[in-house]
């Protein structure tokens, strides 16, 4: 198994009601970040696990009806905090990333895709064939938070389906979760279906990121607090996702795990609490 590095970035966030996260929050709007992976492999370098927002994102959604997205979800994107900024300070170019993993085509997971133009693309084909058939269709596409604009234009030759690749045993403690689909062949990363949020939503579970097993969970949950105290998120937050019965096992499986397997980092997309907790140990 080749070794891996995990980093977490954050790339812009949104306000939204504490409650609409997870019951027994407040009614008050607070910020949900939104994360990202930088992922080092030592044989094929830099990869990322999504994009958050970028400035493609306000491009996106400054025409009606897309401007309802950002109107219900206020974003804030300091020019510092741009993906593109952060990993030049790092040292790392647009060009060097050559993987984009993508859990779900919801703006706030994708809006940086076109600036990495030698990137080939991962994903689940029933997401992928979800986004890309909402072309042109703007009003149904917006109401599903998504913004097919954000796709770059070449997408569909450099998108690959997760699904192709071959399948592996998870690990037993990782259960209900049963199956991954092993992304570069050797172990490394392996891409975990965690249905119900959209159409096709890619987990990324780590065996050894930096020595400690990590499960990237996108928005399998929303905060990893309520999640360890199986607090869903409220009724009209789960009407957003594309089935809420499988969003609903999926939770409860990571719930499961969060209660069992202490030494795993479980890490929402939109959960500070959960990225702290990542950097402290690291």
């Amino acid at each position: 198994m080749s070794p891996v590095s995990l980093h977490l970035l954050r790339v812009g966030a949104c306000r939204h009601l504490e409650c609409m996260a997870a019951r027994g929050g407040s009614w008050s709007p607070v910020e949900f970040p939104a994360l990202c992976g930088l992922i080092r492999h030592s044989e094929h370098g830099w990869l990322l696990y999504d994009t958050g927002y970028a400035d493609h994102f306000f491009a996106a959604t400054d025409s009606w009806p897309e401007r309802l997205y950002r109107s219900a979800l206020p974003v804030t994107l300091a020019q510092e905090g741009a993906l593109k900024t952060q990993l030049a300070c790092l040292g790392i170019g647009q060009n060097d990333i050559g993987t984009v993993i993508v859990s779900h085509y919801h703006g706030d997971h994708i809006a940086g895709l076109k600036d990495f133009p030698n990137a080939r693309f991962i994903a689940l084909r029933a997401d992928t064939q979800h986004v890309t058939a909402l072309a042109g269709r703007r009003w149904r596409a917006t109401l599903g938070g998504y913004l097919p604009t954000l796709l770059p234009g070449d997408f569909l030759k450099r998108v690959t389906a997760a699904d192709d690749c071959p399948t592996r045993d998870l690990p037993t403690w990782l259960a209900p979760f049963e199956k991954g689909f092993d992304l570069f062949g050797d172990g490394s990363l392996l891409g975990v279906p965690l249905p119900g949020h959209s159409h096709g939503q890619l987990g990324l579970f780590i065996a050894d990121a930096d020595g400690r097993p990590a499960f990237l969970i996108a928005d399998a949950c929303w905060s990893l607090p309520a999640l360890r105290e199986g607090r869903m998120p409220s009724p009209l937050a789960l009407l957003v996702n594309a089935e809420r019965g499988r969003f609903v096992e999926t939770f409860t499986g990571l719930r499961g795990i969060a209660q069992r397997e202490c030494a795993v980092a479980l890490l929402p997309s939109h959960c500070s609490i959960a990225w702290q907790e990542f950097h402290d140990a690291s």
